[in-house]
């Protein structure tokens, strides 16, 4: 589930020049333990073993190679050369001799498969609250630091995640579901019907983009059939924001037919999503086109863009903006309708761009301002 680069930010050390330094600056208990190991090459490699145990939290493996630039660093604060690496490596008996005292010297045992039981609870709570596997492996390797355990194989950080999400899903499902009643999801599943007379269902009705629609009567519309499913008002505090948009996006990918197919809690689960997200999306939608309406009822002359440059235009909506009204009702009288003339087009444009990325979410394409305006 993690892509290569996500494995190498938890488990390779910083690459920050500071961070690297503080990680090799030995203290005098630690460079007394190093001293202790006889030969060039031991020291070096408790001390490179010692580096990777405190940051990313690890026992780096037999065969591996650290760093180049930690290796560098620690050998330069052993007067040890890089090379005597090679000759450490070739010795895992004694590699696994060091980490035994190693990890009491720094309070840390190995990962046991208990570990995994638990730390799998505790991610598939959060697994509730977010689907982002990175997020989720962040969170197992904090909480297995904190406990002192150094972190096992991505491999493993990997599956834990995976595992994870597959029951957190149960559980945003289940929640979800729980919170329905019958009847509320008969109305949910009634959304996979044809509307009456239609060639449509009303959840395909609910995404379909009037042709040029140009004022709020069709998504008022909308937003009724939306209300009257009556849904609970604490469903979005049941699961994470971040679960609950996933979910209408994965729903936003299938047609009716492939909701329909879905197994009941998971299909139930997906329509609430897409429903709340498309009431929230009509309801900024509405605020926005009263917005527009209460521009365009200023009547200004069309083509005013053209009159200057986008740059000028855009300093003098700038300059608008860190101005308080009073400041604004000072300004020379040109100067304060160029100013407020540019504020205008400019919170026009924002809100025509918003209402179309608005109504894309509902439609699922990309619009063209030419639809609205």
């Amino acid at each position: 589930m993690l892509s290569s680069l996500e494995r190498a930010s938890l488990l390779e050390p910083p690459n920050d020049d500071y961070e690297l330094d503080q990680l090799t600056a030995f203290s005098e208990q630690d460079f007394a333990l190093i001293q202790q190991h006889r030969g060039s090459a031991n020291r070096l490699g408790v001390a490179v073993l010692l580096c990777y145990l405190r940051h990313p939290g690890i026992a780096l493996d037999e065969g591996c190679q650290p760093a180049p630039r930690l290796l560098r660093r620690v050998a330069a604060a052993l007067g040890a050369r890089e090379e005597d690496w090679e000759r450490y490596a070739t010795r895992d008996q004694t590699r696994r001799e060091h980490l035994v005292k190693l990890y009491a010297y720094l309070g840390l045992r190995p990962y046991r498969a208990e570990d995994g039981q638990a730390a799998l609870r505790h991610l598939t709570r959060l697994a509730a609250q977010t689907d982002q596997p990175l997020t989720l492996a962040q969170a197992m390797v904090s909480w297995l630091r904190q406990r002192r355990i150094v972190l096992p194989a991505i491999g493993v950080i990997d599956r834990s995640c995976a595992a994870a999400l597959t029951l957190g899903s149960r559980q945003v499902y289940a929640r979800l579901n729980e919170a329905l009643s019958a009847c509320q999801r008969e109305r949910l599943d009634a959304l996979l019907e044809l509307r009456e007379g239609g060639k449509l269902t009303t959840l395909a009705w609910l995404r379909l983009n009037p042709e040029r629609a140009r004022g709020a009567a069709p998504q008022l519309e909308r937003l009724r059939v939306v209300d009257a499913l009556a849904l609970p008002a604490h469903l979005t505090q049941l699961v994470g924001p971040g679960r609950m948009l996933e979910l209408a996006r994965a729903g936003d990918g299938m047609d009716c037919h492939d909701l329909a197919e879905l197994e009941p809690p998971r299909r139930m689960a997906t329509l609430v999503a897409i429903v709340l997200q498309a009431r929230a999306a009509l309801l900024r939608m509405l605020q926005n086109l009263e917005k527009l309406k209460a521009i365009d009822a200023l009547a200004l002359p069309a083509g005013l863009r053209n009159l200057v440059s986008q740059q000028r235009m855009g300093r003098l909506a700038e300059e608008g903006r860190q101005m308080k009204p009073k400041d604004l009702a000072k300004l020379e009288p040109r100067r304060r309708m160029a100013t407020l003339l540019a504020l205008v087009l400019e919170l026009r444009a924002a809100l025509v761009k918003e209402i179309l990325d608005l109504r894309e979410r509902l439609v699922g394409k990309r619009l063209e301002a030419g639809e609205l305006v």
